[in-house]
């Protein structure tokens, strides 16, 4: 359907796993709250790999947000993908689309440049939204700019930029933004699952990816 996230469909040569659930063995739960820790890992399982990206994450309950105000402890489900890949790495539009919102959201370990596309398909309108990303995508935006399918819109942001996480993007489907603009929640409750997993469903197959 459209146009594979990256540019490109995904081959399984071209890219790995990352598993960052709290059931994952291999993470050191004392550290998986300190982003250099977390860097570290999804590196040696990028080498590990031989890839240059790594894939995963969606509805993966975490416990690496502690390290953050903005998350309550309770809060650690992902309702996204992640992304991880080098700084740079560039972002098509999956889809036909029109600039929703954009915002700079600048709290320690918050999305930090973000992009929300809004789409209409036979089902009506939803949403995508793109965190993470250089403050460079941000520049020439404008409110109800169409983006074609296909298009190059925006790049992986740098540690200083991208809410001090290691690099990667945060990629989410939203059907119903709730008066968000250029922000939306992207770790939930346990006990707002539900509603969340369905107003977030999985976005996979934007991505040209195969879970």
């Amino acid at each position: 359907m459209g146009f594979p996230l990256l540019g490109k469909k995904l081959l399984e040569k071209d890219y790995c796993r990352i598993d960052l659930s709290e059931k994952n063995p291999r993470l050191d739960y004392r550290k998986t709250s300190d982003p250099q820790y977390l860097d570290q890992f999804i590196q040696g399982e990028l080498k590990d790999k031989q890839v240059l990206l790594g894939i995963g994450g969606y509805l993966e309950k975490r416990n690496i947000y502690q390290a953050s105000a903005n998350f309550a402890a309770e809060r650690n489900i992902h309702l996204a993908i992640d992304v991880w890949a080098e700084v740079g790495t560039g972002i098509h539009a999956p889809l036909n689309s029109k600039v929703h919102s954009f915002k700079y959201n600048d709290l320690p370990y918050d999305y930090g440049s973000t992009i929300v596309l809004e789409h209409r398909a036979n089902e009506g309108v939803f949403h995508t939204l793109y965190g993470h990303l250089s403050k460079a995508s941000l520049e020439g935006l404008e409110i109800g700019m169409d983006i074609p399918g296909g298009t190059r819109f925006c790049t992986i942001g740098d540690w200083n930029e991208n809410g001090g996480w290691p690099p990667h993007l945060h990629f989410q489907i939203i059907r119903d933004m709730q008066g968000f603009k250029g922000d939306y929640i992207g770790v939930c409750r346990e006990e707002k699952l539900d509603f969340y997993k369905t107003n977030c469903p999985d976005p996979t197959y934007l991505i040209g990816w195969e879970n």
